[in-house]
């Protein structure tokens, strides 16, 4: 009888609520998580059943950029700047040559963008 319940349970189990129990997990248990189902992953990778596994790219912290951004922006109003964490790759009024700098640099995952004039008037959307 027990063994019969356990199955009724499982079949009651949809996506939706395992997300559902997912998202209300401590972060510490959604990491426990994520090592596990990482794990069977990469043993089950072994295996050829058509699927290949992609491993995620890490992703650079945005931090350093962000405070040289909040530090130097009042220096490069107006221009593109290329940054790898706190460090200036490139800077320009050409998009395209600052990306081309950041790219010919190598630096991994830089972040490219605009740093507004400082008398320009607030983005409010459009």
């Amino acid at each position: 009888m027990e063994q019969f319940q356990v199955v009724a349970l499982m079949s009651e189990i949809t996506v939706e609520k395992l997300l559902n129990e997912i998202t209300s997990l401590p972060l510490s248990e959604k990491v426990r998580l994520r090592v596990l189902l990482d794990d069977q992953l990469k043993s089950a990778s072994g295996q050829s059943d058509g699927m290949k596994i992609v491993k995620p790219i890490s992703v650079p912290d945005p931090e350093p950029s962000m405070r040289w951004i909040n530090e130097h922006s009042h220096e490069y109003g107006g221009q593109w700047v290329a940054l790898a964490g706190d460090r200036l790759i490139a800077h320009g009024e050409n998009a395209a040559e600052v990306f081309a700098a950041a790219e010919a640099d190598g630096a991994y995952l830089p972040l490219v963008t605009y740093i507004p004039p400082a008398d320009a008037p607030p983005f409010v959307g459009v």
